[in-house]
């Protein structure tokens, strides 16, 4: 049971991870910004509060506004 636990947890971060990797921007739901993927924030972030995002319109549509440091 201990290994199928841990299988399923391991597919869930990897589809996580590649859903974030495939975005071009991440938005941060606690503090409404949003960045390139590559931008250093995103690397601090949250797991947990990231919210991906295709294209910038989408993000800013979302209420989110634009990283002062990477500026997407």
């Amino acid at each position: 049971m201990k290994k199928i636990f841990a299988l399923i947890t391991i597919i869930t971060l990897t589809t996580a991870f590649a859903n974030v990797l495939a975005s071009n921007y991440i938005g941060n739901a606690n503090s409404k910004k949003f960045h390139y993927a590559d931008c250093a924030a995103v690397g601090k972030m949250n797991p947990a509060n990231k919210v991906t995002f295709n294209t910038r319109d989408e993000a800013v549509t979302a209420g989110y506004v634009p990283c002062k440091r990477c500026n997407p």
